[in-house]
């Protein structure tokens, strides 16, 4: 049973993790080394992060200095057949029609959410930029989003379009999303990585299809400011 306001109409801005969510792949950055055959030297850069040994930071500058000469043709030709979850395109045309603002904050590459967002017509997109010259990559990053700011940079695109937080959904899979999910107006946890990600959200999704989640967007379930409502939706789509 879902518990909340049924406030249809008072939700204005979705905002879309990338990895895990509008793609399939959990990680754009591993399926990058993965296709280029880079994941075996960065398998240990990810170890040392999640043992709390290097920063977010450090942990993106080891891995694009490991790309370090590779085109940016084959990092954008490799973007593009990155699989979309199924149910993406469906789910976004459709809060299009509703007249929903739109929007991408990922720790992912830019490249990833740059496609997905020219696709799927998401107009407003934060995600990590590898550097480049001449057409070839530096191996430099610039690290626009981390595990800890992505309420600031929520923040700041509402303040930019005239929207509040009450009037947000966030929608995502790993722990990067447990500060937005806290602070929105609803939270969705698709399909999450660790049990600490759904047990912050408001709604929990479990499913093949990014569209499990449009009845509660459409029908405006909200818990505002302490996400106290928790409902576990458990569907194989």
């Amino acid at each position: 049973m879902v518990t909340g306001k049924n406030s249809s109409g008072h939700l204005k801005l979705v905002a879309f993790d990338l990895d895990g969510t509008l793609i399939r792949p959990r990680s754009s950055w591993k399926y990058l080394h993965q296709k280029l055959g880079t994941w075996e030297m960065a398998k240990p850069n990810a170890e040392l992060f999640y043992d709390k040994k290097i920063t977010w930071e450090e942990w993106a500058n080891r891995d694009a200095k490991l790309w370090k000469g590779i085109s940016t043709d084959e990092v954008e030709r490799i973007a593009r057949n990155c699989p979309i979850t199924r149910g993406a395109k469906e789910t976004v045309h459709r809060l299009r029609e509703r007249d929903f603002a739109l929007a991408i904050i990922s720790g992912g590459l830019f490249l990833f959410a740059k496609r997905v967002g020219q696709e799927l017509k998401i107009p407003y997109i934060f995600a990590n930029k590898l550097n480049s010259e001449d057409g070839i990559l530096t191996g430099e990053v610039v690290n626009s989003v981390t595990q800890t700011n992505k309420c600031e940079l929520l923040s700041l695109l509402l303040e930019r379009i005239g929207l509040s937080l009450r009037q947000t959904v966030a929608i995502g899979d790993d722990f990067t999303m447990i500060p937005m999910f806290k602070t929105v107006g609803l939270s969705i946890a698709f399909n999450p990585s660790k049990l600490d990600v759904g047990k912050g959200a408001c709604v929990t999704v479990n499913s093949r299809s990014l569209l499990t989640v449009l009845p509660y967007i459409l029908s405006g379930w909200t818990d505002v400011t302490s996400n106290l409502s928790k409902t576990r939706m458990h569907t194989k789509a």
